[in-house]
């Protein structure tokens, strides 16, 4: 049996523990590596097509199996990450010689409706901890929310946060970001002084190694518990429907670059491999100056009407 005449779904099964011991993904990516991947290998199935490597990842069925998605009523975003689930299997069988050319190299995806983050104005920001607070769920709550906002970390990276990892001397948090790799995030003063308030008040556990963030059990906070603490504190304060922590997250980049940061340092600061990803922000603030604009200068109405501008 050569190398082509593969199952698909060993190969699959090979190319998620590719991602995961190689590649360092979350398990929530790689979960929905796998969701696409095996909804792919059920077509193939209903299709009646060959689920061989050779006789599977050929054109034609890629192509099928690109137009039957909309069939299903998905959202072009949903569709064009199954589509490039199955080209990044393909790049993976080339990579390991189980197919000598790629088959989805030049297919296309849905074109997306590039959406802007949900950000806090500044006056919304300085709400979140306006207040002190009083009781120890209170505090945690707040230092979560001082230390989104004041360092522009991930919720997985949030969530994996151990005792150990803040220098309160140098001010600085070590993060797990993504691919497993490690970088170093300023704090502001604000986040030590309620994360030592915190800690303080909790009761001790095993040392350096405890979770930053802890339940009522004293075990690591959850993800999800993290993102309904973080939509509890963005009610009182936004109206929009997004409430989570990756809102604070857009709203440290946005403010660093509104304030005069070079984008490269807010680039390295957020953890992005590329800076495509961070110029969005960039976007935001003209956005943002333009809205200020618009809203202060006398003439800036009148302009916008006459020659179409307001859009």
């Amino acid at each position: 049996m050569t190398l082509c005449d593969a199952h698909i779904t060993n190969v699959i099964s090979d190319f998620l523990d590719y991602l995961r011991k190689e590649r360092g993904y979350s398990e929530h990516t790689l979960s929905a590596y796998k969701s696409d991947l095996e909804q792919f290998t059920l077509f193939l199935k209903k299709e009646v097509l060959p689920t061989s490597i050779a006789g599977a990842l050929v054109k034609s069925n890629i192509r099928i199996y690109t137009y039957s998605l909309g069939e299903y009523g998905l959202r072009p975003k949903t569709v064009a990450r199954k589509i490039a689930s199955v080209k990044s299997l393909c790049r993976y069988c080339v990579k390991m010689k189980y197919l000598t050319a790629n088959p989805a190299k030049a297919l296309a995806t849905p074109k997306l409706e590039k959406n802007l983050p949900v950000f806090l104005s500044k006056t919304q920001a300085s709400q979140l901890n306006s207040v002190p607070a009083e009781g120890l769920e209170k505090i945690r709550n707040q230092a979560m929310a001082e230390l989104f906002y004041g360092s522009g970390i991930r919720l997985s990276e949030l969530f994996g946060l151990n005792i150990e990892d803040l220098d309160k001397r140098s001010m600085t948090i070590l993060v797990m970001g993504k691919g497993g790799k490690e970088r170093i995030v300023p704090v502001t003063k604000q986040a030590i002084g309620l994360i030592t308030k915190y800690h303080d008040l909790r009761v001790p556990g095993n040392g350096c190694r405890d979770p930053m963030f802890t339940n009522r059990k004293g075990g690591r906070l959850s993800r999800r518990q993290i993102e309904r603490v973080i939509s509890g504190l963005l009610t009182g304060i936004s109206d929009s429907k997004k409430k989570s922590p990756h809102v604070l997250r857009h709203t440290f980049a946005t403010h660093m670059l509104d304030s005069g940061a070079d984008i490269r340092a807010v680039k390295e600061l957020l953890g992005h491999s590329s800076l495509s990803t961070t110029q969005i922000y960039t976007h935001i603030s003209r956005e943002h100056l333009l809205k200020v604009y618009r809203q202060a200068h006398p003439r800036a109405e009148n302009s916008g009407e006459q020659h179409g501008c307001e859009k």
